[in-house]
């Protein structure tokens, strides 16, 4: 096994830190904290837990796969594989994640600071940046994690440190426990970091063995480094703009969106100058995300079509580009339903494969996936329908885990039955 290089760590790190940290997990924290006032600390640690340490869990789930992303879901069937994998990278990618990204350094970086722009200009000119460092493949993870990452860390430190050293105001009362815990689950639910980290490991799994780390054992160990890197630096970010959100709770009563919040609370720490440091960030941010997802993706079906890289990576930049027009909100709605029902999928799979040394048999895999597919979409029939049957028989659904239950029974009885076939 080969000596691991602290210098590939942190570029590991970096790059990752930079990948997950884009669109709205800008967003989510200092509204979270806005939202809980004194009670910040136990949103933070929720939204840690799902966002990050989920996140954190997938990517060495697949770093431990010979065949990577395929080989967790592979447990359901290679037709059931490829389908989820598909549809995961759609998700997050061309349909949802990459636009998302330009629509929201639209909202947030360029119309504060320049007005009105017409944003199918600017969205355009932000994908044709995002073509050209995603084209050349082999650079992407060198390139994000030496250079851009660490730009976009030293901004973020420029705000959260004014806003720590001169509060805007006081944290405000807590608010009602419950309800704090519930919005720091659903969202580090809703930034679909976990469902991105699959698809993540391709671009920088192809980077380790470019490195030179060859063996199963020495990827997987540059992986958890590289990991532990960014969720350091994550922790940090996300701490700092949720207390900042705190500090909003009790100057700042009226209702507003996520976007508004975060321009409001950078305006009052830096002033006008602020939203132009605000555009750096988000432009960083968002780029590197569109990047690493490109790169993802476009080397996914690269490999599933025959299709050149090159041109996968064309394609999904126009795709990116019209969907990006629609606007933040209409995005997220649109892909909500879609999310609700295999992102439970994706997080069985990933519990199951950090214990696989005890679950030998596809059939408990294959029972709990189903489990978790089901009562997903039994509730999302429940919303569409406006009942609430569904989920009043589901436990912890108010929570967003009403599947984790239900997961776990056909867990059960998938292992009873594989057992009960070997007796």
């Amino acid at each position: 096994m080969n000596r691991i290089k602290t210098v590939d760590s942190l570029t590991i790190g970096f790059a990752l830190f930079a990948m997950f940290f884009g669109a709205e997990n800008l967003i989510f924290p200092p509204f979270l904290g806005w939202e809980s006032g004194g009670s910040w600390m136990i949103g933070f640690i929720c939204f840690i837990f799902i966002d990050i340490g989920m996140s954190l869990l997938a990517m060495i789930a697949v770093s431990r796969q010979e065949k990577g992303a395929e080989g967790l879901t592979g447990r359901l069937g290679a037709k059931i594989s490829t389908i989820l994998l598909a549809v995961n990278c759609l998700c997050i990618g061309p349909f949802v994640a990459i636009p998302r990204t330009a629509s929201i350094t639209y909202e947030i970086g360029i119309a504060p600071n320049f007005g009105t722009l017409n944003s199918w200009a600017c969205t355009a000119v932000f994908f044709f940046i995002a073509f050209l460092l995603s084209v050349r493949q082999s650079r992407v993870v060198d390139l994000v994690g030496k250079f851009m990452a660490p730009v976009m860390f030293a901004a973020l430190l420029v705000l959260i440190g004014k806003g720590i050293v001169s509060p805007i105001g006081e944290t405000g009362p807590a608010a009602a426990t419950g309800s704090v815990v519930r919005s720091g689950l659903l969202s580090g639910y809703q930034t679909m970091d976990m469902m991105a980290a699959y698809i993540f490991s391709v671009a920088i799994l192809l980077t380790i063995r470019q490195k030179g780390y060859t063996g199963q054992k020495e990827q997987s160990a540059l992986f958890l480094r590289g990991g532990l890197v960014a969720t350091a630096l994550l922790v940090v970010v996300y701490g700092g703009l949720a207390y900042i959100g705190a500090t909003m709770s009790v100057s700042v009563k009226e209702t507003m969106s996520q976007p508004q919040l975060l321009i409001l609370l950078t305006e009052q720490l830096l002033g006008k100058p602020g939203l132009a440091l605000l555009g750096v960030i988000v432009a960083f941010a968002c780029l590197t995300t569109a990047v690493g997802l490109l790169t993802s993706i476009a080397s996914f079906f690269a490999e599933k079509t025959g299709v050149r890289y090159e041109t996968m990576v064309a394609g999904f930049t126009l795709i990116s580009w019209a969907i990006s027009n629609f606007g933040t909100a209409a995005i997220i709605s649109m892909a909500a339903p879609v999310l609700d029902l295999i992102y439970p999928v994706l997080i069985v799979l990933v519990v199951f494969g950090l214990a696989d040394r005890f679950i030998h048999q596809d059939t408990t895999y294959r029972f709990a996936a189903f489990g978790a597919f089901a009562a997903s979409a039994l509730l999302q029939i429940g919303n569409i329908l406006r009942i609430d049957i569904f989920a009043s028989l589901l436990p912890l659904s108010d929570l967003g885990f009403g599947w984790l239950i239900p997961a776990g029974l056909f867990a059960a009885a998938g292992f009873m039955k594989q057992k009960s076939i070997h007796r």
